[in-house]
């Protein structure tokens, strides 16, 4: 399909070159009348004759390669502008990508998402997502994709003098086209195959948390308008990666309890959920066990030293029961003073270990009440192991419970507990 522009221009150019022949062709008649009827000798007459049709021919050729010179242009100029345009819907597609996932995917998602689009703009080998580390104050390399994308998420060295830095405190994309920075940084194994890089930092109402660094093979990877690509990118990618932050956040407040920094129910049920289908998959050889905990007489205290000190208690609790629990374990605060934990491949002996390391550390650690008094706490246990005492996670956790209640007993062994639907 032909360009309406050009096929325009290049009408004028015919136009123009049938005005030209005509005005030449029309000086040329001129000056042959003239000269003929002169009485300059016959040498000069010929002289001048093809001093004027060597003048025509140059003047035609000059008027020829001129408008081919134009000609070229304009089509540079629209050939850019496809590219431009090409460039400008593949920036919309980001733009549409925040609208329609920014508030709705994880940062990990997110990333991949991120990167896909971005390569079919700026094809990249390896593309990486520094994010500030506000413990270490240093940026650290959360996300990668490309190659060597495990060793980057696996690099814990000092980057302060790479190009992802560099970006971050000037607040502007920066090319490396021979890695002069990201070669003081990384070992040159992890940049095998690497030969230029380029790094975006990322902005959230004007401060930057982040960057985005590309990675490429050719070394010429950057052009003129590189440095105004990059920053179109980086407008576009940054609120997207802000808007996952937040959702990530929330989804953490929705499963973690405020006070204990604890995940808290509905986070427990997710997590036995997923550690009872692994359980089932290896239902001889993969146990596990749930424990139910809370304070005894906890009611008692809450009142005699009110709510502020029942709170401080329960951090109190969270905090050893948490330190007593093997690495792999996960601790919930259900509700008040309860307490869940989840012992993945923990058999009923393992979890009587675990609970006899938890009241042991109750009893060598002492909670302070207030200036003049300390107390030592004591814990209700309940426990429930998979495929013996249910296979579900309601069936365990009602198990759980129901012995936890049977340790709250003054007296246990004087007690005979019978399941619900038996008593009814």
């Amino acid at each position: 399909m032909k360009n309406p522009q050009i096929s325009v221009f290049s009408g004028k150019i015919v136009g123009s070159s049938i005005i030209l022949t005509a005005v030449f062709s029309l000086t040329v008649i001129g000056t042959t009348f003239f000269v003929s009827n002169s009485g300059l000798s016959f040498e000069l007459k010929l002289g001048i004759c093809l001093g004027t049709v060597a003048a025509y021919l140059f003047v035609c050729a000059g008027f020829y390669y001129w408008q081919r010179g134009r000609l070229a242009n304009l089509q540079a100029e629209q050939a850019a502008a496809a590219v431009s345009g090409e460039i400008e819907g593949k920036l919309l597609v980001l733009e549409e990508a925040n609208e329609f996932f920014g508030a709705s995917l994880k940062t990990s998602d997110m990333f991949r998402l991120v990167a896909s689009r971005i390569d079919e703009i700026v094809p990249f080998s390896g593309c990486a997502l520094f994010l500030r580390d506000d413990k270490d104050n240093v940026l650290r390399i959360q996300y990668a994709v490309g190659e060597h994308s495990r060793e980057l998420m696996n690099f814990r060295g000092n980057t302060n003098k790479g190009l992802a830095v560099k970006a971050f405190l000037s607040s502007r994309s920066q090319t490396d086209p021979t890695l002069v920075y990201e070669k003081r940084v990384f070992p040159p194994e992890l940049l095998a195959g690497f030969r230029s890089a380029a790094a975006v930092p990322l902005q959230n109402r004007g401060e930057t948390y982040g960057v985005l660094v590309l990675y490429f093979k050719p070394e010429d990877a950057f052009g003129e308008g590189s440095e105004t690509l990059l920053r179109a990118v980086g407008e576009r990618v940054a609120p997207l990666f802000a808007n996952s932050f937040a959702f990530e956040k929330n989804l953490s407040n929705a499963l973690t309890d405020g006070l204990t920094n604890l995940p808290n129910e509905r986070g427990f049920f997710l997590v036995l959920e997923n550690q009872l289908a692994e359980a089932q998959r290896y239902r001889d050889e993969r146990a596990l066990t749930v424990l139910a905990m809370d304070v005894r007489n906890f009611a008692e205290i809450n009142r005699k030293y009110g709510h502020a000190a029942g709170d401080r208690l329960l951090a109190f609790a969270a905090s050893i029961i948490r330190k007593q629990l093997r690495q792999m374990d996960v601790l919930t605060r259900s509700a008040g003073d309860e307490f869940l934990a989840i012992l993945p491949t923990a058999g009923e002996k393992i979890g009587e270990d675990v609970v006899e390391r938890i009241k042991r550390a109750f009893v060598s650690a002492a909670f302070q009440m207030s200036a003049r008094e300390n107390i030592h706490l004591e814990i209700n246990f309940g426990a429930a192991t998979f495929w013996r005492d249910g296979e579900t996670a309601d069936a365990l956790l009602k198990t759980a419970l129901l012995r936890k209640s049977q340790d709250k007993s003054a007296d246990p062994g004087k007690v005979i507990w019978f399941p619900k639907e038996f008593v009814n």
